[in-house]
């Protein structure tokens, strides 16, 4: 008889699968240890994704689309508020170019962001002129002691105050008087109870200017032409019986006594009533490359 019969051999495979499942047991219990904290970390990165998505998707309509309807901020009312400059002509947004007077009803009232991001969100939000680091405008109350939060960023183009027609580097290639047809642009009764309208003409050389608004002469001389001046409102369309309308008006520049080569650089800025005529300038008008930034976060 050897020193292990038959029946010992099922001792042997007994004494060999326990060896073999000791180390299995172990790393199950090391997975089932762990497993916690993998479902807590998975859920978290499901979780902060969706954050990130609703953020972009929200930066998205409100610098690439004018809202809904387009120029809400003529009433202040929207279903859906975007910043971006609507061109009427053209019947669409100028992504990326937020239009001073959307921005300023949005930074009066959180309540409009706030729809699109939804309740179960918390956000701030800041505008920053990048040549001189200063905020153009900010929203909501930024919250450090937040979990998650995601911040997105994009760059636009933002000013202070509302051009409403322009003239951008139209060079003038003969020393002799020459006409420009300007954009119109749009006023009603109501809406001219709340702005005023200026023209500025911003550093190009330009000598003396005759500028018509519906065929109403304003006549520039050297020392009017590169400050503020108020347009009349007795010049633009309106109609007080029906107050909500709004009117086309024509503008028309002609310049004369400039050197050839001379470019014209024109605005009609639409800025609110008691503004001060000295803020009506360069800096304020032209639009500025600035980052737009959002802050989000689950409440």
């Amino acid at each position: 008889m050897g020193f292990m019969d038959d029946d010992s051999k099922g001792f042997l495979l007994s004494m060999d699968l326990l060896i073999a499942i000791i180390p299995l047991t172990i790393i199950l219990g090391l997975v089932s240890a762990n497993m916690g904290n993998i479902m807590f970390e998975l859920e978290d990165t499901v979780f902060r994704g969706s954050t990130e998505r609703v953020a972009a998707d929200a930066m998205n309509t409100l610098l690439e689309t004018s809202g809904n309807p387009p120029t809400w901020e003529r009433t202040g009312n929207a279903t859906v508020v975007g910043l971006a400059k609507y061109d009427s002509a053209k019947s669409m947004p100028i992504e990326g170019t937020i239009s001073p007077t959307k921005l300023g009803y949005v930074l009066n009232d959180s309540s409009k962001v706030q729809n699109i991001i939804g309740d179960n969100y918390g956000f701030y939000m800041n505008i920053i002129d990048i040549n001189t680091n200063t905020s153009m405008g900010s929203l909501g109350t930024y919250n450090s002691s937040a979990n998650d939060i995601v911040r997105v960023d994009k760059v636009t183009l933002c000013s202070k105050l509302e051009y409403v027609s322009s003239l951008v580097n139209e060079i003038k290639y003969t020393g002799a008087s020459r006409n420009y047809n300007a954009p119109a642009f749009e006023t009603s009764y109501q809406y001219n109870q709340s702005y005023d309208y200026y023209i500025l003409f911003v550093g190009n050389g330009t000598a003396n200017a005759t500028v018509k608004i519906n065929a109403n002469t304003i006549n520039l001389n050297s020392s009017q032409i590169y400050s503020a001046y108020l347009i009349n409102n007795m010049f633009l369309y309106t109609c007080s019986t029906v107050p909500t309308q709004f009117f086309n008006n024509t503008v028309q520049v002609n310049i004369t006594g400039s050197n050839f080569g001379t470019s014209l650089n024109f605005y009609i800025v639409q800025v609110p009533k008691g503004t001060s005529s000295s803020y009506v300038n360069y800096n304020n008008v032209v639009p500025k490359n600035c980052m737009f930034i959002l802050y989000l976060w689950p409440k």
